[in-house]
């Protein structure tokens, strides 16, 4: 087992150095010369220092993307014989299995939390450092507490399913299990724009009557029935801005940062929520609960033989009883870990796909090219984001295409 580590180790050393170097050291966020002076040129619409200051943000961001994840794969690796002692100790304390769950679940939780901790107040640090992020330390750790309680009863209810599906059908839990994720995840997205994102910050209606009336004729000439648009006090947060959509049915929301009703002015605002208004339209979130809904159908069927696999050939070198063994757990929540960052550049060019769909459909409405433009502008210079990324970056990241793209379609579409 030492030799092991050692291997993995040296493996993620060579892994980290080749990293550091490239984005540290490498030319990420040149444009093409032929776009030098141009409207999607950052040197036309930011200051040298802020430009600087986007990628040096965004070469760390991506460093600890691409760090912590194999990082996370690693640590579990080295925590699958603590999650046998963590079993050990709620069989200890506890008959019912139900507490036992609770127990376990609990204790490693927990344990990832802390030893994640660092990387998580490093980048809250930083953040502030460059002055995107305005949050308080109480704040931080409050939504660290949130975060905590809404992830630890999610996994307790999940191990449940699973330990339930798997008992009753041992060769087939992976489709059951598939199968019973359709209408959790339905009920999560509905639930979430009127229980959890209140749990993190103050909505309410929009309160520039006439924005609001504007953005309500912009929501009916889409055959939107909408007859309210709402405010986030994200300024507690962040100087960044943004604008969203979520939530199903009755429960769907478009929503606009306070911040974006500072910082851009009211036609730049309405491309932005034309933007939303086409995920609305073009039914984006059906689709993207969709794809997410096949790709996990293949997710799961690889779990099941990945999860098999594993426990036979690495189980008992760990204490590991079996598929049923609580300290199991660990094992499935790495091959999700590395599935998650391994489907990143599917689900992302998925992303990409609909985010360009939402911008034609903003120029449909609006027709406001120019308004467009430096809307992304003021985005890229408030927001502190380069106008590109490089391709690695963009694969596993970039869930919308660079605001180049995005400025270079809308100034198409304007000519």
């Amino acid at each position: 087992m030492k030799r092991l580590y050692a291997v993995l180790i040296a493996v993620f050393g060579v892994y980290a150095l080749a990293l550091i170097v490239y984005f540290l050291k490498g030319d990420l966020f040149h444009i093409p010369l032929a776009l030098v002076g141009s409207k999607a040129d950052p040197h036309t619409f930011m200051t040298a220092q802020e430009i600087g200051n986007a990628e040096s943000l965004s070469r760390i961001r991506s460093l600890a993307y691409f760090l912590s994840s194999p990082l996370q794969m690693g640590l579990l690796l080295v925590l699958l014989g603590v999650g046998v002692k963590f079993r050990v100790a709620a069989e200890k304390l506890f008959k019912a299995s139900f507490l036992q769950i609770v127990v376990f679940v609990l204790l490693f939780t927990l344990l990832m939390d802390v030893l994640f901790l660092p990387v998580d107040y490093f980048l809250y640090k930083m953040d502030q450092s460059y002055g995107i992020s305005t949050e308080t330390l109480f704040t931080f750790w409050s939504d660290k507490g949130k975060d905590f309680v809404l992830n630890l009863l999610g996994t307790i209810v999940t191990v449940i399913i699973f330990k339930w599906v798997l008992k009753r059908s041992p060769n087939r839990w992976w489709l059951w299990f598939w199968l019973i994720s359709i209408p959790l995840i339905l009920f999560l997205t509905f639930i979430q724009p009127v229980v959890l994102d209140p749990l993190y910050n103050d909505f309410q209606p929009l309160q520039d009557q006439v924005l609001k009336e504007q953005i309500l004729q912009l929501a009916a000439q889409s055959h939107i029935p909408a007859d309210q648009v709402y405010q986030v006090n994200m300024s507690e947060r962040t100087s960044a801005i943004n604008a969203y959509v979520n939530g199903i049915g009755g429960n769907a929301r478009i929503v606009l940062w306070d911040t974006i009703l500072n910082k851009l002015q009211p036609d730049e605002i309405l491309t932005v929520m034309a933007h939303e208004m086409g995920h609305y339209v073009e039914r984006h979130i059906y689709l993207g609960i969709a794809y997410g809904i096949a790709l996990s159908f293949i997710g799961f069927w690889l779990a099941f033989h990945a999860y098999r696999w594993f426990l036979r050939r690495w189980g008992a070198r760990w204490g590991i009883r079996g598929e049923h063994d609580l300290a199991a757990l660990p094992v499935l929540l790495l091959i999700a870990i590395v599935m998650s960052f391994a489907s990143a550049p599917a689900q992302n060019a998925f992303s990409r796909v609909i985010e360009h769909r939402a911008d034609v459909y903003s120029m449909k409405m609006t027709g406001d090219g120019r308004a467009a433009i430096r809307a992304f502008q003021q985005i890229a210079k408030v927001n502190l984001s380069p106008v590109t990324q490089p391709k690695l970056v963009q694969w596993f990241r970039g869930s919308h295409p660079t605001i180049m793209e995005r400025i270079l379609y809308f100034e198409h579409y304007d000519r």
